[in-house]
C-alpha cells in the first residue's frame, strides 16, 4: 500500500480506531519509509532491477541494503538521481549499468546527468556499455562539450565500434572549428576508416586534399 492510501485511512479513522491487521500494516510501511529516507549509497550491497518508464518518467529500482528496498520515483527525487549516479559509476554488472544509462534519459538532461552519461562513455570497462552511454550522449544533441568528450573518446578508445560511432558523429558535425583534430585523426589515427571518414570531411570543409 503506498503512502497516499495509509494518509487516506488516517482521514477516516483515528489511528486507535485502525483494525489490528491496518495498525500492523501501518506500522511496518512507516519503517520502511524511515528506512528509504535514510538509505545512502554506501549502504548498498546489490541492484537487482533499474526499470525506467519512458511515458511517465518514473523509476523503479530494486536493491537490496541488508533488506530488500524498491524505490520508485522520478529524477526529480535525490534518492533517485543518487542511486542511478552510483550505479553507472560504481556497479559491477554491466546490465544494470546499462539500465541505468536509459533510467537517466527518460526525463532529459541535467547537467549533473550529462556528467553522468559522458563519464561512462569515456571509462565504462564493458564495450557495450560504452556504446550505450555514446548513443545516449549523442541524444544529448551536438555542443562544445559534447564535441569535447567525443574528441576525447577518439584519442583513449580501443574498440572499433566505439570509435567508428564517435567518429560518425564527428563528422555529421563538423564544422572549421574542428578542422584541426580532424587534419589531426585523419593522418595519423590507427583505424583506416577514421582516417578516411576524417580525410573526406576536412576535404567537404575546406577542399584540402591529402
Amino acid at each position: 500500500m503506498k503512502c497516499k492510501n495509509f494518509q487516506d485511512n488516517l482521514l477516516l479513522y483515528l489511528y486507535d480506531e485502525l483494525p489490528g491487521e491496518e495498525r500492523a500494516a501501518f506500522e511496518a510501511h512507516r519503517a520502511e519509509c524511515a528506512h528509504r529516507k535514510t538509505l545512502g549509497v554506501s549502504n548498498i550491497t546489490s541492484i537487482s532491477q533499474v526499470t525506467p518508464d519512458p511515458q511517465t518518467g518514473e523509476v523503479r529500482i530494486t536493491l537490496d541494503t541488508g533488506r530488500r528496498v524498491t524505490l520508485e520515483g522520478s529524477l526529480d527525487d535525490p534518492r533517485i538521481r543518487q542511486v542511478l549516479q552510483f550505479a553507472v559509476r560504481n556497479y559491477d554488472n554491466p546490465g544494470i549499468r546499462r539500465d541505468t544509462l536509459d533510467a537517466l534519459l527518460v526525463r532529459g538532461a541535467t547537467p549533473e546527468v550529462r556528467r553522468t552519461l559522458v563519464y561512462a562513455m569515456l571509462n565504462d570497462p564493458n564495450d557495450g556499455v560504452r556504446y550505450r552511454a555514446l548513443d545516449a550522449v549523442r541524444e544529448l544533441g551536438w555542443s562544445p562539450e559534447v564535441r569535447d568528450a567525443f574528441l576525447e573518446l577518439l584519442k583513449k578508445e580501443t574498440n572499433l565500434g566505439v570509435r567508428i560511432g564517435a567518429v560518425d558523429f564527428l563528422v555529421e558535425n563538423a564544422d572549421f572549428e574542428l578542422l584541426p583534430a580532424l587534419r589531426e585523426l585523419a593522418t595519423q589515427d590507427a583505424s583506416s576508416y577514421v582516417r578516411m571518414q576524417c580525410t573526406k570531411a576536412v576535404r567537404d570543409l575546406s577542399g584540402e586534399e591529402f
